[in-house]
């Protein structure tokens, strides 16, 4: 995709900042552990040390110093490069060994401190040991360690590696999750500039594992399948209307023509009148257009209230009432208080339909009825039921659409419209329209969602 980043300048920032956070981390805690562990070496070696000059200082109060002294020059006598031994004597000459083979002071620093150990840049590090016998001599003990440089040298190489396995795995992982997010934002840019075409069929892909981006790119295209249905509603409602209305028009225009050239005053008023009903009935569609448009856009939501569905219902039917009268029919209500969240406006325009559409559709001396129920789980619903032909099973989902009139309906009843309303109503309160046989005739059931 053309000048499309390849990284993500802040989030590459924030990653180094992530490394560099990880990096100090390793650095700090290790630092801790390589102390404690030369801590521990140091200590342990100090015991050790020390534990070897006691021993001589019992043997010198058992045996005698002069057997000590014959004990350390054997000792000394031996090749040993990490032990050295001197003892100086209580009015401070050396009695076996060179005080001067010690490092500088070591006589002080032991007075001073117990022990101490010397870092030679040259050399293993030193240890010095000492322990006062009985009559004021010093036996000291000098330890050249070959370990400790080499445990902190293998420390540090191991901490080395470590820092650079940490950088080499989140610069890894870094790329990785950047490669990934880019390409789920290009998939969803490249969406995008498909539906700026045209395309409103395109959608972003969605890998079996819903993970965040997964769950952008549904929601992304739940947002386009809806916009698609409104604006795909909206070209057949618009191509629908200019081809519902053309006939109308056409009509209208003809009866004006025809009243323009009427040779008498009740011939031109006939053409008049006929022009006029043209006219209503043309305004009637495109109200229930209006209707239709407020409910499909879900623009009601904000005008929406508490209100009782019985006292709605039982509204409704007193108003239509004498109109199933003048057609012999009866209107039964089976009505109940129920409370739902709902746009009265919209919701009895809705039932209206229903209700005129009963009436419409049943035969001259039928029982109609409208009740307020709820079904097993709670959720309530207005089930209007006529006497009509009814609707098959298989012209349903076609009946709901606007504009659609099924095989034998005329004209005359209406625009299409009145089941398109009622749907898009029960869409708008998270409910559905329900259509099911009532044998004879048709049962609606406009059912409500749960807030």
């Amino acid at each position: 995709m053309k000048n499309f980043p390849v990284i993500d300048r802040r989030a590459f920032i924030a990653g180094l900042i992530a490394l560099g956070v990880m990096v100090l981390t390793f650095v700090g805690a290790f630092a801790w552990v390589q102390h404690r562990m030369l801590h521990l070496h140091d200590e342990e070696l100090r015991s050790t040390l020390v534990g070897e000059l006691e021993l001589r200082r019992q043997f010198d109060r058992t045996s005698g110093r002069a057997k000590l002294i014959d004990g350390l020059a054997w000792r000394s006598s031996i090749v040993d490069e990490t032990r050295y031994l001197v003892l100086i004597d209580a009015d401070g000459r050396p009695a076996v060994g060179d005080p001067a083979m010690l490092p500088v002071g070591s006589v002080q620093q032991f007075l001073e401190r117990g022990w101490f150990r010397v870092s030679d840049a040259t050399g293993p590090d030193i240890f010095v040991v000492g322990v006062t016998l009985d009559d004021g001599a010093k036996l000291l003990m000098s330890y050249r360690d070959p370990v400790r440089r080499d445990m902190a040298r293998t420390l540090g190489r191991t901490a080395v590696l470590g820092i650079l396995l940490i950088l080499a795995i989140g610069i890894a992982s870094g790329l990785i999750l950047n490669h990934y997010a880019l390409t789920q934002i290009r998939h969803i840019a490249h969406t995008a500039r498909r539906i700026q075409r045209g395309q409103m069929t395109a959608r972003a892909p969605v890998s079996q594992r819903v993970d965040a981006m997964g769950a952008l790119a549904l929601t992304l295209n739940e947002m386009l399948d809806q916009n698609e249905a409104l604006v795909t509603g909206l070209r057949t409602i618009t191509e629908s209307l200019a081809h519902d209305l053309r006939t109308p028009m056409m009509r209208i225009r003809r009866s004006i023509d025809s009243a323009r050239s009427a040779a008498s005053d009740p011939e031109r008023q006939a053409h008049l009148d006929e022009a006029e009903a043209g006219i209503t009935r043309s305004m009637q569609v495109f109200n229930a257009l209006v209707d239709l448009a407020r409910a499909e856009a879900g623009l009601a939501h904000e005008s929406m209230e508490v209100l009782d569905l019985g006292t709605l219902t039982t509204d409704l039917a007193e108003l239509f009432e004498p109109l199933a009268e003048e057609r012999g029919q009866k209107l039964e209500r089976r009505v109940r208080p129920v409370m739902v969240t709902g746009h009265r406006q919209i919701l009895s325009q809705a039932v209206g339909n229903l209700l005129e559409n009963a009436i419409k559709y049943s035969p001259v001396g039928a029982v109609l009825s409208v009740s307020v129920e709820t079904t097993e789980d709670g959720t309530p619903e207005i089930v209007v039921q006529d006497r009509g032909p009814g609707i098959p099973v298989n012209a349903r989902e076609q009946a709901v659409r606007p504009f659609v009139r099924l095989e034998g309906a005329s004209s005359e009843f209406g625009s299409g419209l009145g089941l398109a309303i009622a749907a898009a109503v029960a869409r708008l309160h998270r409910g559905q329209l329900v259509l099911e046989n009532a044998d004879p005739g048709l049962r609606v059931r406009l059912r409500f969602g749960h807030a």
